[in-house]
């Protein structure tokens, strides 16, 4: 099976870095907030193993991309399409998770569906900030601006504070009926570590919390230009087929905002995972894989079939 290591010199010159593994249907996977194209090499495998080829690029200060003053959510998706139009693909299936999600919604707000036949959109809010007109945000609904501020701000001064309290909302499952309370004391660090290692989780942990020191800057900043969006208005310009694959309950994301994509989105597919959090994909990477391979064969608005 290919599996290669490749770069494209983008429009501004920054060479970019991108996994190009099997062949066969055009598959692009966009990785979320501090992941990067290696993170999601299993899955990248067992969808080429079903006749995939499936891309996958280091976003910019990523991975094997460099950081350039210009990184964030709109040029992420300027190289997505740059990447597309590289490798001469016209009808790819791609899909946008986490972070990845708010990508593809601006891909979709400027571009449209050109180059695209169908569209995923993973366990991502068109809008991650909540406020009273809308409560489908990160967090389940508890995102507020004032969190969001107050997030930017412990990114750059207090960054395990930030990093540990996203940590714990983000591997455990959590319902939009919790009270979401930031808590930067070190009880409940300790809680959070005892509750981690009880579940098997610590190396997740670290891992979300022991951010390099030269990563967070670039965090902050594709926090920020996530999370500070609104692409509500983009879903107007989807005329291609659309899965909505969802963690159920979740974490993050309540899985409420799939139905609510569905009813203004025509030619929808909704996948639920069940019993996982918002790393869904990790959790159950083989259903994630047969989902992804049912959707891409799918023609019309049918309900997702996960397998037993």
């Amino acid at each position: 099976m290919k599996e290669l290591r490749s770069t494209f010199t983008a429009s501004d010159g920054a060479v970019i870095s991108y996994l190009d593994i099997g062949e066969g249907i055009p598959f692009v996977w966009i990785h979320g907030w501090g992941g990067e194209a290696l993170t999601q090499l299993p899955l990248l495998r067992g969808l080429a193993a079903q006749g995939f080829r499936c891309l996958c690029f280091d976003q910019r200060g990523c991975g094997q991309s460099p950081a350039t003053p210009n990184l964030g959510v709109p040029r992420s998706a300027q190289d997505t399409k740059e990447l597309l139009e590289h490798l001469n693909i016209d009808d790819a299936v791609v899909l946008g998770y986490s972070m990845g999600g708010a990508v593809l919604f601006h891909y979709l707000q400027e571009y449209g569906t050109e180059r695209l036949s169908k569209i995923i959109i993973g366990d991502m809010s068109p809008k991650p900030v909540s406020d009273g007109g809308w409560k489908l945000g990160i967090y389940q609904g508890w995102y507020t601006k004032e969190q969001m501020e107050r997030d930017l701000y412990n990114m750059e001064h207090n960054y395990k504070a930030f990093s540990v309290f996203f940590a714990e909302q983000t591997i455990f499952q959590h319902t939009p009926d919790e009270v979401r309370t930031f808590d930067e004391s070190p009880e409940f660090e300790r809680a959070v570590r005892e509750k981690s290692a009880a579940a098997g989780k610590t190396e997740l942990l670290e891992h979300l919390i022991d951010a390099p020191v030269e990563n967070r800057r670039t965090n902050r900043i594709y926090w920020e230009s996530c999370d500070s969006r609104d692409y509500r208005k983009a879903l107007k310009r989807i005329d291609v087929p659309t899965g909505l694959f969802f963690a159920d309950p979740g974490s993050l994301y309540s899985p409420e905002i799939a139905e609510w994509i569905a009813e203004r989105v025509p030619d929808t597919t909704i996948y639920l995972f069940h019993g996982c959090t918002h790393l869904a994909s990790g959790e159950k990477p083989l259903e994630f894989i047969e989902a992804i391979a049912d959707f891409s064969k799918k023609s019309g608005k049918e309900k997702g079939v996960l397998p037993a």
